[in-house]
């Protein structure tokens, strides 16, 4: 069993609804109604709609813009209207090195979109909307960071815009940089570090914006000693990125590492798991689900209330769906309405992209003590669905109605397979 710091793992109340997509009106008991699923693309990329620390989907003044990855490494947008329903044509904000080069998106009080994309241990591209909340024509922006993949985008109350991303020399640690209205990127700082001598790292670095204007990260650890993801961690910073702290102000020296006390909210030698993205409720309190990745699965709620605590959801899917459930990372929580979801990739078997996978939404009306489960994607026994993503608040973004984005398509040969396609999946789901 994992090391959880904090209370202990709660069972929470099961709360049972599963359906396919495509619900019929007998079914209203489910905890969402779908009112449309578009497919956004046929050329997607391998990696179309990873990863989980990236805010993909942004609402801003009645319209939702969202990004994904052409084949092989092309930034797409679109733009939902919800007045009318329509959704734009696709655009091109730039292009990147291969499947690992997708899209983080913000904007700030002006309405100004941001996308940072494109590397693959390289400097992030740089676009800024030409006009406010318009995703139709884009201006690049001076490149900026050092040996730079997966970014997570943010804005805070002041316009400030901050990054979270997996950077620098092997092996590559957790980086944060932070942009002031009008200003230049700070140079690279270190948040965390795996403390390992060599070889391959990877984080997660997922990074968000609470109510009361706090920064969130939530990492996991994954090293080659050996090769696991053994710990998942949170840092808060409530001056702005000058400082981090554990939730209960108590300071951290940076780089956090693994032995760093308090920092890990999870971790133990005989775990691989991952850690998806972070949100926050009204009270500022943030939420993040792990994945376990071997053995028995299990997918964790982890929450903030005097300290953290861990929900087990394996046996809520299963009930739920009647067999043994394999988690599949990414998994993105979000707050919407003051309703808590996860998007999750569940499969049958063998591994993170297996043909079983389906994509999921986890709901929870009452902040996690109880979930119920249901299918979003249309079972295909020989392509998987897989990759969901969530719109989380990232500062500006005001979320009225959910959106989920996945991957229907196989996950390709490596990083550079430009010759396997998928399709971007979007489902539209009604307001409340």
């Amino acid at each position: 069993m994992p090391c959880m710091t904090g209370r202990a793992s709660i069972a929470p109340i099961v709360a049972l609804a599963l359906l396919a997509a495509g619900a019929s009106a007998q079914e209203a008991t489910l905890p969402v109604t779908i009112e449309r699923i578009v497919t956004l693309s046929e050329h997607g990329s391998t990696r179309a709609t990873l990863y989980d620390m990236s805010n993909k989907i942004l609402t801003i003044g009645g319209r939702t813009h969202i990004t994904w990855l052409d084949a092989l490494a092309d930034t797409m947008i679109v733009t939902y209207d919800h007045a009318t329903g329509a959704i734009s044509a696709p655009v091109l904000i730039g292009s990147g090195v291969d499947n690992h080069a997708g899209p983080a998106m913000c904007a700030d009080s002006q309405g100004s979109l941001y996308v940072v994309f494109g590397p693959h241990h390289g400097p992030f591209q740089f676009a800024r909307s030409a006009r406010p909340n318009d995703a139709s024509e884009w201006e690049k922006l001076p490149d900026f960071g050092y040996k730079c993949t997966y970014p997570s985008l943010v804005c805070d109350a002041q316009d400030t815009l901050h990054i979270a991303y997996r950077g620098g020399d092997v092996p590559c640690r957790a980086m944060y940089q932070r942009r002031p209205p009008g200003g230049e990127w700070t140079e690279p700082r270190e948040l965390v570090s795996a403390a390992v001598p060599d070889g391959y790292t990877q984080f997660g670095n997922a990074l968000t914006v609470a109510p009361d204007d706090s920064l969130h990260l939530v990492f996991h650890v994954y090293d080659m000693h050996p090769a696991a993801g053994k710990a998942a961690g949170h840092l808060v910073s409530r001056d702005g990125g000058d400082t981090w702290t554990l939730m209960d102000g108590t300071p951290v020296a940076l780089p956090a590492t693994p032995q760093t006390p308090g920092v890990m909210v999870e971790q133990g030698p005989e775990l691989d798991m991952r850690a998806g993205g972070v949100t926050c409720d009204a009270q500022s309190r943030p939420y993040f689900p792990s994945v376990h990745a071997e053995g028995e699965t299990d997918l964790v709620l982890w929450r903030w209330r005097d300290g953290w605590e861990g929900i087990s959801l394996r046996a809520t899917v299963e009930e739920a769906l009647g067999f043994p459930p394999r988690f599949a990372q990414p998994n993105v929580a979000t707050i919407a309405g003051g309703r808590l979801f996860i998007g999750a990739g569940i499969r049958t078997g063998g591994n993170w992209v297996d043909r079983s996978t389906d994509t999921y939404l986890l709901v929870s009306d009452d902040l996690g003590d109880s979930f119920a489960v249901q299918r979003i994607s249309e079972p295909d026994p020989d392509v998987p669905n897989w990759g969901p993503s969530l719109e989380r608040p990232v500062g500006r973004n005001a979320i009225d109605r959910l959106f989920l984005l996945w991957t229907h398509g196989l996950a390709g040969a490596g990083t550079s397979d430009a010759e396997t396609v998928t399709d971007v999946m979007l489902a539209i789901l009604a307001r409340d």
